[in-house]
């Protein structure tokens, strides 16, 4: 009897081994990384945005996953203009990680010849040559190969700007914590002081520069694993403008004063899981902000609190069929001086169908929808007259689609005809959309809006 006992726990333990040997081989090792064709950037930037490490066990479906996931995550360094992950296999169980990049072009002179306007279509309903800024950007990205830019900026035009940034985004040995550090002097002969009819109402002068401005800034931020932000900012600011312009509007600045000076901080938490997020067709994303102006220092009247938050969220319906939602809000506590204010109506904040008016008040939301067929998805053609590698391999992806927006903007002073605020707001139409390298987006949109107007309109930032 102890001898059957004894033989049938030894077979239940070697049965069991088996299976845990067996279960054991149905996973994958990661052993190695291996870099190929990052003549600038350093190992160790592109290594931090890979979703696994040396040494984990993954199953071949999770692998698979995670690799799609990594080519992601490094189109979204915008370091490169092409991307491919690949899993080699030693044997059954250990695999090699094959990562070959293409880097961008880091080095931009880039002439500046620019339209100041709420967006393309306002300007091109007046085609006002003098709100063009011309000039000069000479930008560094990718610096040290280590992610950093450095920015110079010289404009004349519209707006005179001297500026310049500088960005670290690793500046620890963990690669966790970054700083941002930015300034510049703006000056105009033209400013918006308030709105009317739903427009922004203007003046200008000839002679005299009728508002000046210096900003600085500062931010911290921490972006502990992959996807996760958070973003810490003091700012210092100071405008100035004549006094016409106080005239015009007491609340232009804080009560009928012709300068300001203020200190501004600010917080910021935002999750990115966007497969690209220059043209995202997949994933989602979520923001929320806190922004205090005025901290007791310089100027005692100005208290203004901003809240703001947004959710995106991209579907992928069948092969190349895509869905894609937005919710945008932001609160205004303490309303503040108009040079604060902003609403609906600018590049990434309106309700589509409205692109030649601005709704101004203390508080908005939007809702937007976007359905998108993928005509043609990433196709490579190689333009053999263009000789740099870096960009004579050209991509080019067309979406038609169709979408509805809706928005709502509260505003405490309705007066001066407004219509559009305090309404709810519609907008919907379709779509044709370009996407190409160097994060180049062209939309053509024929929208028609709760009034019944409608018309063609253009833009060159993602819909959603």
């Amino acid at each position: 009897m102890y001898f059957k006992i004894t033989f049938l726990f030894l077979l239940v333990s070697l049965s069991g081994l088996v299976k845990a040997q067996e279960d054991s081989s149905k996973f994958l090792v990661v052993q190695e990384f291996k870099i190929i064709g990052n003549k600038t950037s350093k190992e160790k930037i592109i290594l931090r945005e890979m979703p696994f490490k040396l040494g984990d066990k993954l199953s071949k479906k999770q692998l698979d996953e995670l690799v799609d996931r990594a080519k992601s995550n490094l189109l979204n360094t915008l370091l490169f203009n092409f991307v491919t992950v690949d899993v080699v296999y030693f044997d059954k169980q250990n695999v090699s990680i094959y990562i070959m990049v293409e880097e961008r072009w880091y080095w931009w002179p880039i002439p500046i010849l620019e339209i100041q306007e709420t967006n393309f279509n306002t300007w091109w309903q007046t085609k006002d040559f003098d709100k063009i800024n011309f000039g000069g950007l000479l930008i560094k990205e990718n610096f040290r190969g280590r992610k950093e830019r450095f920015s110079i900026k010289l404009q004349g035009g519209y707006t005179e700007e001297v500026g310049a940034s500088y960005a670290i985004p690793y500046a620890n040995k963990a690669q966790t914590q970054g700083l941002k550090f930015r300034f510049n002097l703006r000056r105009n002969h033209e400013l918006a002081y308030a709105n009317s009819n739903n427009k922004r109402d203007f003046y200008k002068s000839n002679s005299d520069y009728v508002q000046n401005e210096k900003n600085v800034s500062l931010a911290y931020e921490i972006r502990p694993k992959l996807y996760n932000n958070h973003s810490f900012q003091m700012g210092y600011g100071n405008v100035s403008v004549t006094d016409t312009v106080a005239t015009l509007n007491d609340n232009y600045l804080n009560n009928g004063a012709s300068q300001m000076e203020f200190l501004s901080l600010s917080y910021r938490f935002k999750r990115d899981k966007r497969n690209f997020r220059s043209y995202p067709t997949i994933g989602y994303y979520y923001d929320a902000s806190i922004l205090k102006n005025g901290a007791g220092v310089f100027n005692e009247d100005l208290n203004q609190v901003v809240l703001g938050s947004q959710v995106k969220k991209y579907w992928q319906l069948s092969n190349k069929l895509y869905f894609s939602g937005l919710f945008k809000t932001k609160f205004t506590l303490n309303e503040g001086p108009y040079y604060l204010q902003r609403g609906l109506g600018f590049v990434n904040d309106l309700v589509r169908g409205y692109e030649l008016y601005v709704v101004n008040g203390q508080h908005y939301s939007i809702t937007k929808a976007q359905l998108r067929y993928a005509v043609l998805d990433n196709k490579i053609f190689k333009v053999n007259a263009i000789k740099w590698e870096k960009f004579n391999k050209v991509p080019l992806s067309i979406f038609a689609g169709a979408f509805f927006d809706s928005g709502y903007v509260v505003s405490n002073h309705p007066e001066n005809n407004n219509s559009l605020t305090n309404t709810a707001l519609f907008g919907a139409g379709l779509s044709l959309d370009f996407v190409s390298y160097y994060d180049l987006v062209l939309r053509t949109e024929y929208s028609i809006n709760k009034l019944g107007e409608h018309g063609l309109f253009i833009h060159f930032v993602a819909p959603i």
